[in-house]
């Protein structure tokens, strides 16, 4: 037993470090968060087969809270703290006539949640949830640089706010298979000044504000129970349809727009793994799919001189996580978190205000036991440096762009369990 279990660590060790080394830097997974909770946020968001707490479950497969052993109410805050760069030149006849850099203030981004399972004793197949919780969002501010020709000295700001309501059930099919449900209700609100989605190229709007949107969706999931220590899980979660935004400005012959513009958040599937045949250890996997590429102002970039789109590509994700309890009062939390890009070289002028290209994501954190089922858990994550690249057009002349973003986040979470 025990050279078996000195195998197993060995083979994640090295899984890790080769995610850790790889030389293909990759992007995050687009507007949507990788984790939610500062349980799911340590272990770098793995829980389709990983069931380690109540908001994570509900969260990656609603299927997965048959198997949490008991029930759980917890309450959650995270703080994101992005540092965005932009830099752009432009060269005429090989001569570069003109070069800035600008550094983003976008400031810490909240980030709460809260997550509900319940099942009413220990030999009922049906048992419910409820999450509730932020999981997108992100920032950017750039003064008026009059050295940076992509802000042609004026400032650029965009906010994005994506609140999610899952009201869950899931039901236990036999000892080892369980299957769930639950209906996805959205509340968010996107602000882009100036404002170009919609619009003819190069003649943003300035954006007074963008009113909430309601949208909503749903995901099933299934959860299968070996019962030699491996487990699997799987998730299919639908577009996420939304009213239109509507938004109200002026543009640069200082006219008044009043405009709509459709936002759909993509189709997400997610397939998991998870080991605890190591004692007070639970090992976890999954593989992601983000569907940006057919998401309604995503998958279009500029058709016919007018911005319809941010021309975003589909992505894959891998998330790896390692829970280790030490004792009755102690367990730490290791995770690690990559995927494709979903802005490709080309876009990268059009989403100087939305540089979602985190890469390399490292996290960790630890849940104490105050007393008897009272639970605190922390959380740190770390998202290393990240660039893309692409050409805009400048006059006369060829200009390029640069994006550049990392950041770090901090969670903290109290679970209470009966």
């Amino acid at each position: 037993m025990k050279t078996t279990s000195v195998f197993c660590w060995k083979v994640v060790l090295v899984l890790f470090l080769s995610l850790v080394i790889s030389e293909r830097f990759v992007n995050g997974q687009g507007v949507l968060l990788r984790s939610i909770g500062a349980v799911n946020d340590s272990v770098g968001g793995t829980a389709t087969a990983m069931p380690i707490d109540a908001a994570g479950a509900i969260y990656w497969n609603p299927a997965s809270i048959s198997a949490l052993e008991k029930s759980e109410i917890s309450f959650g805050l995270g703080i994101i703290m992005p540092k965005t760069r932009v830099s752009s030149h432009v060269d005429v006849n090989g001569q570069r006539i003109r070069s800035g850099s600008t550094k983003g203030n976008a400031g810490s981004i909240p980030d709460p949640s809260m997550a509900f399972v319940w099942r009413r004793c220990p030999r009922s197949p049906i048992t419910f949830g409820l999450g509730l919780g932020g999981v997108g969002g992100a920032a950017a501010l750039y003064p008026a640089g009059d050295n940076n020709p992509i802000l042609a000295g004026r400032a650029k700001a965009s906010t994005v706010i994506i609140m999610q309501m899952t009201p869950t059930v899931s039901y236990q099919v036999t000892d080892r298979l369980s299957v769930g449900v639950a209906p996805i209700i959205d509340l968010a609100s996107l602000s882009i000044n100036p404002m170009q989605l919609g619009q003819e190229l190069g003649t943003e709007v300035h954006n007074f504000g963008t009113r909430y949107a309601w949208g909503g969706g749903f995901q099933i999931g299934t959860f299968y129970d070996f019962k030699n220590h491996f487990k699997a899980g799987f998730l299919f979660k639908s577009p996420i349809w939304a009213e239109k935004l509507t938004y109200q400005g002026t543009n640069t012959a200082s006219e008044s727009v009043n405009d709509t513009f459709s936002l759909t958040l993509p189709t997400t599937l997610s397939l998991g793994f998870s080991y605890d045949g190591i004692r007070d250890t639970v090992i976890g996997f999954d593989i992601r799919y983000f569907d940006y590429a057919h998401a309604a102002g995503f998958k279009k970039g500029v058709e016919n001189g007018v911005v319809e789109g941010l021309d975003w590509e589909s992505v894959m994700s891998i998330a790896v996580g390692v829970e280790r309890r030490l004792n009755r009062k102690l367990t730490l939390r290791m995770g690690y978190c990559w995927n494709e890009s979903p802005i490709p070289n080309r876009s990268a002028a059009l989403n100087v205000a939305a540089p979602l290209m985190m890469r390399h994501v490292l996290s960790m954190g630890a849940t104490y036991s105050i007393i008897k089922n009272l639970e605190l858990s922390l959380a740190y994550m770390h998202a290393f440096n990240a660039k893309t690249t692409g050409p805009f057009p400048a006059g006369p002349g060829v200009g390029s762009v640069t994006n550049e973003v990392s950041g770090n986040m901090i969670s903290a979470g109290i679970a209470k369990k009966w």
